[in-house]
């Protein structure tokens, strides 16, 4: 008996056209791909993909249409961007340069040398080949995973803590202090916490007896760390940022509302001290413009600063992810792409992100060979097929 009452207008923050172009260059792949602008927090762009089309759910078919898609094994109804857990890979290296530098155990010149891995005994964690010894800035640009491990390591077991357990305990709370192992929340549904292991499940899995050398994966970003694509590009934002990010949304403005709710304009600052992130926008942008596993990303006079990252996956060929903003100063957009069995980091997931920075950032694409290629490019998924 209620007499029907109009909904409010909303505005998105959404730029429609770069939406639309990332769904062309996500189709065929599995994965998922999200941009703010640091400034605000704004998502200027979310895609989930494999998607499907809203109109199959509308009209009489609209029961049959969901229910195959409820049981299609690629899963196009989970949004992947707010809700996948993905192991981030060689682009959580740069929490664990800005936590040892925090810590104290880390300075940007400090140098470790690397022999294509980190070996110790009977472990080993390969590195790809590269100069040796090398600092800070180059082991970000060039992606080392020894270095990361060294660091990891001297977090851990600082000695200022009574043992490894309290060193774990306060890198974990550094790393929840990005935004990660928790929501985030935003204003979009189905946010996922992602995971962020604590003593407890490790205590569990190993009886209590580890160390350092036991959680040594989680250095370089693998393990048992999980992490959305949302999370991934707020850590994007947190870097241009250079230590803080605003709540990433997706309601820019509610007809009849002056404003959104408070904790949108609220700025949320990690526990690393601003001063840290130099470094590591440093390596980042030597990682595109001078020498690295970036420099596909590079962008003329745009200043582009990135991090590649190549996931380990054991159902098949790795994940390719990529993490970026530009330009380097007055950051206009932060962008995280993962793309499932991708391989490299800058296999696929760095064109793409490339590719979406181009047409945002001038409103146009100077490579179209590039657009062609990646939008043809179809990565068979063999595990969801099984």
């Amino acid at each position: 008996d209620t007499l029907p009452e109009a909904g409010k207008y909303i505005v998105c923050t959404i730029d429609a056209r770069l939406q639309k172009f990332c769904e062309e260059l996500m189709e065929g792949k599995i994965g998922a791909a999200v941009a703010i602008e640091p400034a605000t927090g704004e998502i200027l762009m979310m895609v989930s993909s494999p998607t499907y089309d809203p109109d199959e759910l509308v009209g009489r078919e609209r029961g049959n249409h969901y229910m195959q898609m409820l049981g299609n094994k690629r899963r196009p109804l989970f949004n992947r961007a707010v809700s996948a857990k993905y192991p981030p890979g060689s682009t959580f290296k740069l929490v664990q340069g800005l936590v040892g530098m925090q810590e104290g155990v880390l300075r940007p010149g400090d140098l470790h040398p690397c022999r294509e891995g980190y070996r110790l005994g009977r472990l080993s964690m390969k590195c790809h080949s590269h100069p040796s010894p090398l600092d800070l800035r180059y082991a970000v640009s060039t992606s080392c995973n020894a270095y990361f491990c060294y660091v990891f390591r001297d977090i851990l077991d600082n000695p200022k803590y009574g043992d490894v357990k309290e060193g774990y305990d306060v890198w974990k709370r550094y790393v929840e202090s990005f935004g990660f192992g928790r929501k985030l929340d935003s204003d979009f549904l189905g946010e996922g916490n992602g995971y962020v292991p604590d003593r407890a499940f490790y205590d569990g899995r190993y009886r209590g007896a580890w160390n350092s050398l036991t959680v040594l994966s989680l250095s370089i970003g693998q393990g048992e760390l999980g992490c959305t694509p949302l999370q991934m590009a707020n850590l994007a934002a947190i870097v241009a940022n250079r230590g803080y990010y605003y709540i990433p949304h997706i309601v820019k403005q509610i007809e009849g509302r002056d404003s959104l709710d408070a904790r949108f304009y609220q700025r949320h600052y990690t526990m690393v001290d601003p001063k840290h992130f130099e470094p590591i926008v440093e390596g980042m942008w030597r990682g595109v413009n001078v020498a690295g596993t970036s420099t596909d990303a590079y962008l003329e006079g745009w200043d582009v600063c990135g991090k590649t990252g190549t996931a380990q996956n054991p159902h098949g060929k790795d994940h390719s992810t990529f993490l970026s903003f530009a330009p380097r100063n007055n950051p206009r957009i932060a962008i995280s792409v993962y793309v499932e069995n991708g391989g490299f980091g800058a296999s696929a997931a760095l064109p793409i992100a490339s590719l979406l920075e181009e047409f945002y950032l001038t409103d146009t694409i100077r490579r179209p060979e590039l657009f062609e290629r990646i939008k043809n490019m179809n990565i068979y998924y063999p595990y969801y097929d099984r």
